[in-house]
């Protein structure tokens, strides 16, 4: 404990001693005041540009940073432009050769149905001859002969009724078909669900 207050006691003489010597030499204690609030100004000065050289640091470092992702950012955009693009030509060259491939498909149906009515109609022009030439014999021909051809003729109508009706049902299904398909296609250009 006494050395505590032999501690204190020192202290307050060496404050006292220091006091007496400023009032004593007030030029003096100016002047050091001066230069202590000199280096503590420049000290405080050199720390204050520090924490902003730092500052100055961080924020560069984090507009670079800021540039660096903004550019990515944009390349990104360019090349998913760039693909979408590509995928929209190339969906529309896949479009453009399939409508390509369906208007051949038609052309060569439609001249193959050409091709067909024109047999058909050879075909009748070649009946219709033989039924003429019939029609001629058939005044001079016996009795037996015109009850075997009106037989015949009987046949043949109703062989001629199966094949329409055949070609009724066939067409009737083909109606329904592109009907079906009509719908179809509205529903999907139209992105709705079918009604039920």
């Amino acid at each position: 404990m006494i050395s505590a207050l032999a501690i204190l006691s020192a202290i307050w003489r060496f404050f006292c001693a220091c006091f007496w010597w400023v009032l004593a030499h007030k030029r003096w204690s100016l002047i050091i005041v001066l230069v202590i609030y000199g280096v503590f100004q420049t000290w405080q000065a050199n720390s204050l540009a520090s924490d902003l050289n730092n500052a100055d640091a961080k924020c560069t470092t984090k507009v670079n940073q800021a540039k660096a992702e903004l550019k990515q950012y944009k390349a990104d955009q360019t090349e998913a432009n760039a693909k979408a693009k590509t995928d929209a030509i190339t969906q529309e060259k896949t479009w453009a050769e399939q409508l390509l491939k369906v208007e051949q498909n038609a052309n060569q149906k439609i001249q193959d149905a050409a091709a067909a009515a024109s047999a058909a109609q050879l075909a009748n022009y070649g009946l219709s001859e033989q039924i003429r030439r019939a029609n001629q014999r058939l005044s001079s021909a016996s009795k037996e002969t015109i009850v075997d051809y009106t037989i015949a003729n009987g046949e043949l109508l109703e062989a001629c009724t199966t094949e329409y009706r055949a070609m009724a049902e066939k067409a009737d299904g083909h109606a329904v078909d592109a009907e079906r398909l009509s719908q179809a296609w509205d529903v999907v250009t139209n992105e709705e669900k079918p009604s039920k």
